[in-house]
């Protein structure tokens, strides 16, 4: 009798596990995102989007079979509930309102889990220079929580300082076809140099003269890849200036 009722636990716990799985988005609604290190998406594959328009279908027959369900089990207690309140019996009234809410809060809840299978974005693939970029940030965002927790107050909004400053070069230089000296020195930034450089902190005897090394080496760390970043948008405005002199030059004297 105990392996019956825990075989059949276990199916309905799987059931609604697959069920809520199904009627959730494939992907959260597009808006503003705390987390800093969320990566910009790359078009999506065909095989990924079919996947997921099939997940939304099924989600949404799914939805379709609960709301049937639950209108066969609430239409007739509905009924009976009317006939008991019509009979004069004030309990049925207060279980016919109670009934009538948590119905009206049943069809809101659908409604909604419905639109938003509907109109959630669809998951984006990385491609490979998004995959390299996330491997790195996924590095720099354990050592700034492990930095947080190793590192003194005085060391530690340094620390953050060059992190955040190495992750927006790592994404100023995501795009770099080959590996330039910028590039190079923002993966050896946050692979080697960054970690090195806590972990000999760690290692050496706490003194003054150790905050100040550390400190001085976040600065120059965090100096280099601002500088990086700041090029690459000069770059990029100095790019749309250009297309801006060029588009003016092949069409300025025909608009005017």
């Amino acid at each position: 009798m105990a392996s019956r009722v825990t075989t059949l636990y276990l199916a309905a716990r799987t059931g609604s596990r697959v069920v809520r799985y199904l009627i959730r988005p494939a992907t959260h609604h597009a808006g503003v995102s705390r987390d800093p290190w969320s990566l910009p998406g790359r078009p999506h594959l065909p095989v990924r989007r079919g996947a997921s328009l099939a997940r939304r279908a099924l989600g949404l027959v799914v939805l379709l079979v609960l709301s049937v369900l639950g209108a066969v089990l609430l239409v007739p207690l509905l009924v009976l509930l009317g006939v008991g309140t019509a009979s004069g019996y004030a309990v049925a009234g207060w279980l016919l309102g109670f009934t009538l809410l948590l119905a009206a809060l049943g069809a809101i809840w659908t409604f909604r889990r419905a639109s938003r299978l509907i109109t959630a974005p669809e998951e984006a693939v990385p491609g490979p220079l998004d995959a390299a970029t996330g491997d790195d940030e996924t590095g720099l965002l354990a050592l700034l929580r492990a930095g947080e927790r190793a590192l003194p107050a005085s060391a530690r909004s340094a620390l953050h300082a060059t992190v955040i400053a190495t992750r927006d070069a790592l994404r100023a230089t995501a795009g770099d076809l080959s590996l330039g000296r910028d590039a190079y020195d923002v993966r050896q930034a946050a692979r080697e140099d960054l970690p090195e450089l806590l972990r000999s902190y760690r290692a050496a005897p706490r003194s003054p003269e150790t905050d100040r090394l550390l400190l001085g080496q976040l600065g120059l760390i965090g100096r280099r890849m601002q500088g990086i970043t700041r090029e690459r948008q000069q770059q990029q405005a100095r790019a749309l200036e250009a297309q801006r002199r060029y588009l003016e030059s092949k069409y300025g004297e025909e608009g005017s």
